[in-house]
């Protein structure tokens, strides 16, 4: 019998180890990652092309993503509703999504209809149709997606917090774009943009399922073999730098709520103290028993949430709090932020170092339960060039780490003193709050981070 008036003891080690990552290139020199999943009759195909934002060019902001909404939309012999209806039939799942760096295209297939839908992808890959009537259908799309989010507090302060961290580097846009430089793209512009980026050598395929190595590679080369073009794209930026605290604000008139941004540009996510911040980050904003969210949410009543990140790009980090609290508790949550952000680099506790790495620990095998979380983690490794034992290290990493490394990771990743604080809400109400804390002078900008006015 189980004694339910007892919850059982919580094990003390979790062992976690994921299956072997076999790497290999097919004839024609395309790159690929696989692993075996066995427990269900499905494969987990990935491409991803470097052929993210931060190539668009100057004026046309968008163009990555704009080409990664046509690149299905008709392909080879098929139109876009055939195309459709055929991934339909199979019950296979196409999905394309595109971020900075890369575009992503996805597909979840049967394993028994995997030949027909990797002949289908193949024609996407190498042979989008790229017709003028689905171009210009796609462009009104994604501008009217841009006109409606313009009237999103958070998607406004988002946007608007990344020009002004990033400022002088193609991370400083939506990846999206903006309404007028969607609208100078030409359908001549995304057939140059695919030519150039959809490239062998600037491609790598993720593939898991149920299926052996010796299978997907043969299925890999039937359908692949004949895409034979190359143009590697080569890359990098000078990391934008963080010295002095400033204070923007962006006017929503008569808002009930301010967003609320603040943060820094970071270290990138090959850092050697990566697996420290990590942990300190857990204790300072990143989960629900966090410092930011229990002082912010449970103890002042101020949101429903708050929470603090560090995000990685392909060349340097950010390090961002958010949260939206109501317009008359934007000075306080403001001056509370700022506490935490000075408290976690003047100590942390052996309960609460305990904690975040327990919890880290224990959820880290969630994390590959699917087919497509293991793709997912699986693109990591080779978007940041992180060693083949990443995944295996992690639990050994976050185990073996110190509470003198974790102080040490905040004092290092952790600067209120360099942080950008960014507003968006009513002015004339933020601004006397403001006047009460010991900030540098506020700088009205609009929508996008662009400065209008310095404000007393």
């Amino acid at each position: 019998m189980i004694d339910r008036k007892n919850a059982p003891a919580p094990e003390k080690n979790i062992s976690f180890k994921l299956p072997s990552i076999k790497q290999f290139a097919l004839n024609n020199k395309l790159q690929v990652s696989f692993i075996r999943k066995e427990n269900l009759p499905i494969v987990q195909i990935g491409f991803i092309i470097s052929a993210g934002s931060k190539y668009d060019a100057s004026g046309k902001k968008g163009l990555s993503n704009l080409t990664s909404m046509l690149i299905d939309e008709g392909a080879g012999e098929f139109s876009a509703l055939e195309l459709d209806n055929e991934f339909e039939m199979l019950g296979s799942i196409l999905s394309v999504s595109t971020d900075h760096d890369s575009i992503f295209i996805s597909l979840l297939t049967l394993k028994e209809n995997l030949d027909r839908s990797l002949y289908l992808l193949s024609r996407i890959i190498t042979s989008p149709q790229f017709n003028n009537e689905d171009f210009e259908r796609e462009q009104k799309k994604a501008i009217s997606k841009i006109i409606q989010y313009q009237d999103e507090p958070s998607y406004i302060a988002s946007i608007a917090f990344d020009n002004l961290l990033c400022k002088n580097t193609p991370y400083a846009f939506p990846a999206f774009g903006y309404e007028r430089t969607v609208s100078a793209i030409t359908n001549n512009d995304i057939i140059n943009f695919f030519a150039e980026y959809f490239t062998v050598d600037n491609s790598l395929v993720i593939a898991v399922g149920d299926i052996y190595e010796i299978e997907i590679k043969e299925l890999l080369e039937k359908h692949f073999s004949g895409w034979n073009k190359y143009n590697s794209s080569t890359y990098g930026i000078f990391p934008p730098k963080n010295d002095s605290q400033k204070l923007y604000l962006i006017n929503k008139e008569g808002a009930a709520q301010s967003e609320i941004r603040i943060g820094h540009t970071a270290k990138g996510r090959k850092s050697p103290d990566y697996f420290e911040t990590l942990i300190m980050n857990s204790v300072l904003g990143g989960q629900f028993t966090s410092r930011i969210n229990l002082n912010l949410r449970e103890k002042k009543g101020f949101t429903y949430g708050a929470s603090s990140s560090f995000n990685y790009n392909k060349e340097f980090g950010l390090f961002e709090v958010e949260t939206a609290v109501h317009t008359q508790n934007t000075g306080e949550s403001v001056a509370q932020i700022l506490k935490e952000l000075d408290n976690i680099r003047n100590g942390i506790t052996y309960e609460e170092f305990e904690f975040a790495k327990s919890s880290l620990i224990k959820r880290y095998p969630l994390m590959f339960e699917t087919n497509s979380q293991l793709a997912k983690n699986m693109a990591l490794l080779y978007l940041f060039g992180l060693p083949d034992d990443y995944f295996d290290s992690y639990i050994p990493r976050i185990e073996n780490s110190t509470l003198g490394q974790i102080i040490a990771a905040a004092n290092e990743n952790v600067h209120p003193d360099k942080a950008t604080i960014l507003i968006v809400g009513d002015k004339n109400s933020v601004l006397r709050q403001l006047k009460e804390l010991s900030l540098p002078p506020a700088i009205e900008t609009d929508i996008y981070g662009n400065v209008i006015q310095f404000l007393n």
